[in-house]
């Protein structure tokens, strides 16, 4: 190297040096008094020390392993502002002991937050005292360590991810438990085929399991590359699933029996069709055709039920979807109950009174014979001398109030003076009037 050439020169020089002093005297003639002489030699072995050092400052050359250090320069300047001997003692000694210092720091310096492998080698060059070994170690082999790091990282990464299927995850563990060249080849060759078989199992994993729809796009994309796998894993799986969720809907709406006509024939038309006309029934169509078919719902309970349920009806109609459910929920029990308890009431006034008539029927109630306006005293038999047999009609009054027509009285016996006949009769259409008339306000008591 040029540097240990120079070293080299440096150590002739100082050699020469005795035989250059001891030739001076044979230059004493020539030499001015008072004047001192220099060897040539000892001047060209300077100016090429000089320049060696110099050349050390600029970096990088084939003497230092690293940068100059602030150290290194520090003592190169000194020794450059000093002697002859100081800068030959500088190449000597003390640069290849500031070199050494100054590559074993680098070294110490790449172990600063530094992986496995990269402290395994570090400390295997810090130990050495030789200039090959730091060199290769700061040159190459902390790069190639730090790589192995990064790779075993990034395994370390797949076994930590819960993603990883079981496939890499075993290829991951046989890696890390192997060479820095098991761990790269598993990145570059074996991950790959890994993951593909994982992705696969996975794929089937969710066609067992999937409805219609999942089992549909899943085998397609089982029978495709692995981006079709990985697009049914990413999306495609999703988009099946959504669109079996929504059939189901459909199925649960058809077979609810509180479904309404319109309803039930555009969910049976969805589902006889594709994905988006399923979702377009469900977004777009089912609250419109639900609304319609509970209007229709009030309306056949307004005309089959009784006048609460018709007034309240009427008033759900008349309001918005929200009072027509509600109606639907709780207002038509609600108004039922109150017709039910209106014919309940009204059921027993009519049974009370047919049991008061029926027992006016059986004596209970005073009766009087009136002669009504058209019963007339029949004619005296011309012939006979005697009456014919007629027919009174009697008007008999209840304890209630209630007055009933057709009870008969008959009028048989001897031919009686016509006054006599009309006076009775007289007397008895005053005697029924206060009869009829004490029996109402027993009725009002």
């Amino acid at each position: 190297m040029k540097i240990r050439h120079s070293l080299a020169a440096v150590l002739l020089a100082a050699a020469a040096a005795p035989v250059a002093l001891g030739a001076a005297p044979a230059f004493a003639d020539t030499v001015p008094a008072g004047q001192g002489q220099t060897d040539p030699a000892e001047t060209k072995a300077d100016e090429e020390n000089r320049a060696a050092i110099e050349r050390l400052l600029v970096y990088p050359n084939d003497y230092l392993l690293t940068a100059p250090s602030d150290y290194l320069r520090e003592h190169a300047g000194q020794a450059l502002a000093g002697t002859p001997a100081d800068r030959a003692r500088f190449l000597a000694v003390e640069a290849d002991r500031i070199r050494r210092d100054d590559a074993r720091i680098a070294i110490l310096w790449t172990m600063n937050a530094a992986g496995p492998a990269v402290k395994k080698a570090a400390n295997t060059a810090f130990g050495s005292n030789d200039l090959d070994v730091f060199r290769a170690y700061l040159n190459v082999g902390q790069y190639t360590a730090r790589a192995e790091d990064e790779n075993r990282a990034k395994v370390q990464q797949l076994l930590d991810d819960p993603n990883s299927g079981p496939g890499v995850r075993e290829g991951a563990q046989q890696a890390l438990a192997g060479t820095a060249a098991d761990v790269e080849r598993f990145l570059n060759t074996g991950l790959k085929t890994a993951a593909e078989h994982d992705d696969r199992v996975l794929l089937s994993q969710i066609m067992s399991h999937g409805g219609p729809a999942v089992k549909k796009a899943a085998n397609a994309a089982m029978s495709g590359t692995i981006e079709d796998v990985r697009a049914f894993l990413k999306t495609g799986q999703y988009v099946a699933r959504a669109e079996d969720e929504n059939r189901a809907k459909v199925q649960d709406i058809l077979a609810d029996a509180g479904t309404g006509r319109h309803v039930r024939e555009a969910a049976e038309k969805a589902l006889a069709g594709s994905a988006a006309d399923v979702e377009h029934f469900l977004k777009e169509q089912l609250e419109p055709l639900r609304a319609g078919d509970d209007r229709i719902h009030v309306s056949q309970l307004i005309a089959a039920g009784g006048p609460e349920v018709r007034k309240a009806g009427l008033a759900a109609l008349d309001g918005d979807i929200a009072d027509v459910r509600a109606f639907l929920k709780e207002g038509q029990f609600t108004a039922r109950a109150k017709d039910q308890a209106a014919a309940k009431t009204t059921a027993e006034t009519t049974a009370e009174t047919a049991t008061e008539t029926s027992r006016g029927g059986s004596g209970t109630t005073q009766a009087v014979t009136a002669v009504t306006p058209d019963a007339a005293v029949a004619p005296v038999s011309a012939t006979t001398g005697t009456t014919t047999t007629g027919t009174t009609t009697a008007a008999t009054t209840t304890t209630d109030g209630r007055s009933t027509a057709g009870g008969s009285l008959a009028a048989t016996g001897t031919t009686a003076p016509l006054g006599q006949l009309g006076a009775a009769a007289g007397a008895a259409v005053v005697l029924g009037a206060g009869a009829v008339v004490a029996s109402r306000r027993r009725s009002q008591a």
